[in-house]
């Protein structure tokens, strides 16, 4: 654990054993595992989007969650293209 971050609760052994199993992973298991754990995270995202909004088609999910994402402008440029009228931005 580290007394400058409390929200560090890794202790240094653990800490220790997590850099040994990422090198031995190498660059591309590396790279593999980055790609599993984002690919999770856009997966969660969107799954707390469609409980939040039971409502919404497939498409209006994906507006809602650029919105999320990248922001209120984007969303409403990608909204525009696509001809979604059901969308109303949370924000701006």
């Amino acid at each position: 654990m580290s007394a400058s971050d409390p929200l560090d609760d890794t202790s240094p052994a653990a800490h220790a054993a997590q850099i040994e199993v990422l090198r031995r992973m190498g660059p591309s298991g590396r790279l593999q595992a980055g790609l599993r754990f984002s690919a999770a995270m856009i997966a969660m995202s969107r799954a707390a989007l469609r409980a939040r909004h039971p409502e919404a088609d497939e498409t209006l999910l994906k507006i809602l969650w650029i919105e999320e994402q990248y922001g209120v402008d984007l969303a409403a440029a990608v909204a525009h293209r696509l001809g979604v009228t059901t969308w109303t931005p949370a924000t701006k």
